[in-house]
């Protein structure tokens, strides 16, 4: 009896361990943890459930509701190699393009509803793919390639966010998007190498002349300046000369002057002296006084010849002795 009671406790054990473990593993099952940055999206019997839930610890009703989690912070997506065709013709391969784009949680739920849960592959992936393709298919390879490149990406952005607005109902945002130079078979870009080489070339020409004028410019200017100094210095020294001749012309011209008074004043002392000699000769040689200054001279002669009254002698001899009646 005793054995039989202690076999029914040990089964009776056995069966509440089985069913803590039960339970704990239901329990377990039904906790789950959600992610910083993600959302955990609910299925209950497989069917999408318009509940969402952010980070953190969460229940949910075990066997019967499925939960995923959902990143919606900034992700970037690299698309697969895209091959277009241009407007004329040329194969055009697109690699490493990158998007970079955000989960509006709020259109989460209706956005995996309606594409699934690679919801990117079909709003960004795929609509790059037919942008890009538009856009070649539109323009020429030198377009593509190198006049209109940097037109691509800002027109393929444009045309994306138009095409997530219509068919995902704005749920995806955007952020950035970068397209590589895109490779081109190579005999075209081997032509567009020697374009660039003899482009590189005409550029350093034009540099080499833009140089040689600016260095010639600079001679020229430099003449400019010289003859410019020359001629300002040539014009003071024509000035100082100028300056120096009438300065000797006036030292001339005041010498002159003083020389000519001087020769005045002289020749008024000599005038001034003749005058007065004059006068005083008039007033002293008298008639008397010349004929006493002839009988002394004559005194003093020995001999005095004269052939009579009528020769000139007689006549002067006569004209000095003669008295006044």
């Amino acid at each position: 009896m005793p054995d039989f009671t202690d076999h029914k406790l040990k089964c009776a054990s056995a069966v509440v361990v089985v069913f803590l473990a039960i339970v704990t593993g239901i329990v377990m099952s039904s906790l789950h943890k959600i992610e910083e940055g993600n959302v955990g999206i609910y299925y209950k019997y497989g069917a999408l459930m318009e509940t969402t839930t952010g980070p953190g610890i969460h229940y949910m009703a075990p066997f019967v509701v499925d939960v995923k989690e959902i990143l919606i912070r900034p992700q970037t997506t690299t698309i697969d190699p895209i091959m277009t065709i241009t407007k004329d013709g040329i194969q055009v391969n697109f690699i490493d393009v990158q998007v970079i784009s955000r989960v509006k949680e709020k259109q989460l739920v209706e956005m995996i509803r309606t594409y699934g849960d690679n919801f990117r592959g079909a709003l960004i992936e795929d609509r790059v793919r037919e942008e890009l393709r538009k856009f070649c298919a539109n323009h020429t390879i030198d377009d593509v390639y190198k006049e209109k490149f940097l037109e691509i990406a800002p027109h393929v952005q444009s045309g994306l966010i138009d095409q997530i607005e219509r068919l995902g109902k704005g749920g995806l945002e955007v952020l950035n998007l970068v397209i590589p130079k895109p490779d081109i078979p190579a005999d075209i870009a081997d032509n567009y190498k020697q374009v660039k080489v003899q482009w590189t070339k005409q550029l350093a020409e034009i540099q080499q002349q833009k140089t040689e004028t600016i260095k010639k410019e600079t001679e020229k200017l430099k003449a400019l300046a010289d003859a410019e100094r020359t001629k300002a210095v040539l014009e003071i020294n024509i000035q100082q000369s100028i300056l120096e001749r009438e300065g000797n012309q006036n030292i001339s011209r005041i010498e002159n002057q003083i020389r000519k008074e001087k020769e005045e004043s002289i020749a008024d002392i000599a005038k001034y002296k003749a005058t007065k000699e004059a006068e005083a000769n008039q007033l002293l040689y008298t008639e008397q006084y010349v004929q006493l200054e002839m009988a002394k001279a004559m005194t003093q002669n020995t001999k005095v010849y004269f052939s009579g009254q009528n020769s000139e002698l007689g006549a002067i001899m006569s004209k000095l002795f003669k008295t006044e009646t």
